[in-house]
């Protein structure tokens, strides 16, 4: 049994009931704050059970599916939501505020669904027609090898940071082809059901402990061709012509994908700020009689995390725009803005992780206790700063590059 309020009837019927689709094309559910606010209490109460378990508790994804919160990404015909995005990073940092680990997870098993859109309408029957609410995690690196064979491929390999994969029923998994099989070139990518896969508990980390981001080992299994796709390098966006379809599967997945795991960020750094200003506004130190509330250092270092959330939050917006004028005008967004907007997007996390840090240097011994909500943020951020999604480096030199004209 939930422990919240969660109506576990919703029909799929009524689930779009009242949502309208704005010029993109995309929706935008009316009632998505509504459904996530009995759901906190519950992810607030289980954190301790996710840190300890080192993974989320089936109850939290539970609630979060009931709720179909996580089916923004959806397609309409499977009784998704095709949402906007924003819709999507409004909800994430709201449980960012409560649990990085969750936010994280709630981020990655949400976006499959954007990737699993792209593919074959066999495939995405494959995985949703039986349970429309079924879920899937990934690991996009080509670290598996896949072999043609008659009808599909033989695949073989271990992925490493599953996020949320105890959860999921598929996997989508990167691979290299073994033998060249007429595909485009890009990333090969193979959609492989929960029977047919292992996964190795592997996962013990300082930050995000409770994403359960184990491995997946898989051993000389078929895959169907209807179940690959080659992604494109996922940059700028699609014409019609090129992805016909939802004008919301136009936009470049890496985009999306990436900024699952870059815009909780900005959740969490609000739940630390607030952690700070409630340690500040009480803090005397005991030595010096110094009121922390009254230093400088204190209120200059919360205004500027206040200053880069506000930003960073605003930058979201600014690009899913951007992107969706392109896709509405179905023209392709030129590759400088399509390098400014990656750059800006892989150095969000970052920038929010070093205005924490400067918090933690301000509550003296308070700062080392890990109940602290200043503490907890700090830890997550700094081990999703090591993630190559949140590295700006490989785009910081695209657009040097492209900038100053270098082939």
């Amino acid at each position: 049994m939930l422990a919240c309020a969660i109506d576990t009837a919703t029909d799929d019927a009524m689930l779009m009931t009242g949502n309208e689709r704005s010029d993109d094309g995309t929706v935008a559910p009316p009632d998505l704050a509504e459904r996530l606010s009995p759901v906190l209490p519950l992810i607030a109460r289980l954190v301790p059970e996710a840190n300890e378990r080192r993974d989320i508790p089936a109850e939290t994804i539970e609630a979060l599916r009931r709720s179909d919160l996580i089916r923004l990404f959806q397609p309409r015909r499977w009784g998704g939501f095709e949402a906007d995005p924003r819709s999507f990073y409004a909800l994430q940092n709201q449980i960012a505020e409560v649990c990085g680990s969750t936010a994280w997870v709630y981020g990655v098993l949400s976006v499959q669904a954007f990737v699993v859109a792209l593919f074959d309408e066999d495939a995405q029957a494959d995985v949703w027609e039986e349970d429309p609410r079924a879920l899937v995690c990934s690991s996009f690196a080509p670290v598996g090898s896949a072999v043609p064979v008659e009808g599909g491929y033989r695949l073989s390999g271990r992925w490493s940071f599953s996020s949320g994969s105890s959860h999921a029923g598929w996997a989508l998994l990167g691979a290299k082809l073994s033998a060249p099989d007429g595909r485009p070139g890009g990333i090969p990518l193979f959609l492989v059901p929960r029977a047919d896969f292992a996964i190795a508990d592997v996962w013990n980390t300082f930050g995000l402990r409770g994403t359960g981001s184990n491995d997946i080992v898989a051993q000389d299994i078929f895959v169907p061709r209807h179940r690959s796709l080659t992604l494109d390098p996922g940059i700028q966006n699609r014409r019609s012509e090129h992805r016909p379809g939802p004008p919301l599967y136009r936009m470049p997945w890496l985009y999306l994908f990436a900024s699952s795991i870059s815009n909780w960020a900005v959740g969490a750094a609000r739940g630390a700020l607030d952690g700070f200003l409630d340690v500040t506004r009480a803090r005397v130190s005991p030595l010096s009689g110094k009121v922390a509330r009254e230093d400088p250092a204190a209120q200059q270092a919360a205004a500027r995390l206040l200053a880069e959330i506000d930003s960073i939050e605003a930058m979201y917006d600014r690009h899913i725009a951007l992107l969706q004028r392109h896709v509405a005008a179905d023209t392709v967004l030129p590759m400088r803005d399509a390098w400014l907007c990656r750059s800006q997007l892989t150095s969000a996390l970052r920038r929010l992780t070093a205005c924490v840090d400067a918090l933690m240097l301000l509550q003296g011994a308070r700062a080392i206790d890990l109940a602290s909500p200043v503490a907890r943020a700090w830890l997550d951020l700094s081990a999703a700063r090591a993630h190559i999604g949140n590295d700006p480096t490989i785009a910081t030199t695209m657009l040097g590059a492209e900038l100053i004209g270098t082939p």
